[in-house]
């Protein structure tokens, strides 16, 4: 007989992640209380959780300042995944670099049951721009830029899957469109996906035929997207040619001109 696993020990283990993805360059520190509020814990076991960590080495602790922050073991975690593009590529260092040349913020996802997980976010100066945690796999660009490369008799079982599983009263997918969109974005190697004013454009991080499939995603204002589009898929492209050829130097792309004949700074909020 298969033991159940403990409803409890689920939920501390998920909680134990949730902090330790809440630090990030923005967020290198954080109190108790920082914690509790956003993640809508109670302040007790909150306290109790990090200190487990601080005893376990994950995070370190500033009696003084009463704050917490994470220490070089959860740096390596992760480091024996993918290692030629965590451990020793320079994946994360070309993300920075094309969020700070691009002005756009650029995310990293991969898929999780019928959705896309964004595991890492690199936010444009001053963006405004909310990314979810995770976001549709037939609905969003980092979702089709994915199944553009699944097999058709695949997609159309996932779409019924979706479909079977939505919420009353959530349109449902169109199986048929949704195969003409992705025959688009097959052919022209990214799926771009425009809302409420704002684009995300896609592209699969080509790898290994064993490798965990990866999405680059930058992410804007539409207007902008649509007047430097050709720049934008340039510097993308450059983006993971440097990531899958690391022997491969940095490419000079120009910025866009002005009507005056001079390059169109792109350090903008996106």
């Amino acid at each position: 007989m298969v033991k159940s696993l403990d409803p409890k020990k689920i939920k501390s283990a998920q909680r134990a992640l949730e902090v330790l993805e809440y630090f990030s360059d923005s967020r290198p520190t954080a109190t108790v209380m920082d914690i509790a509020r956003s993640m809508g814990y109670p302040q007790s076991s909150t306290s109790e959780l990090l200190n487990c960590l601080v005893s376990l080495g994950y995070l370190e602790r500033d009696r003084d300042a009463r704050t917490y922050r994470p220490t070089a073991r959860v740096a390596v975690i992760g480091s024996s995944v993918q290692p030629e593009l965590f451990r020793k590529g320079r994946l994360l260092a070309i993300l920075d670099h094309l969020s700070e040349e691009a002005g756009v913020t650029v995310t990293l996802a991969h898929k999780v049951g019928m959705s896309m997980q964004h595991i890492h976010v690199v936010r444009a100066a001053d963006s405004a721009i909310e990314i979810p945690a995770a976001t549709g796999l037939a609905t969003s660009a980092p979702g089709k830029a994915l199944l553009a490369t699944f097999d058709p008799n695949l997609v159309r079982k996932l779409v019924h899957r979706i479909n079977a599983e939505a919420p009353e009263g959530t349109a449902r997918i169109c199986a048929t469109e949704l195969a003409d969109e992705l025959r688009a974005c097959a052919i022209q190697g990214y799926a771009l996906h425009l809302e409420d004013g704002q684009a995300s454009l896609s592209m699969l991080i080509s790898q290994g035929r064993d490798a965990h499939a990866l999405v680059l995603t930058i992410h804007g204002d539409a207007t902008m997207f649509e007047a430097h589009r050709d720049w934008l898929l340039q510097m993308v492209r450059g983006a993971i040619a440097r990531l899958t050829n690391p022997s491969m130097s940095r490419p000079l792309i120009e910025a866009p001109l002005t009507e005056a004949g001079v390059a169109e700074p792109m350090r903008r909020s996106a």
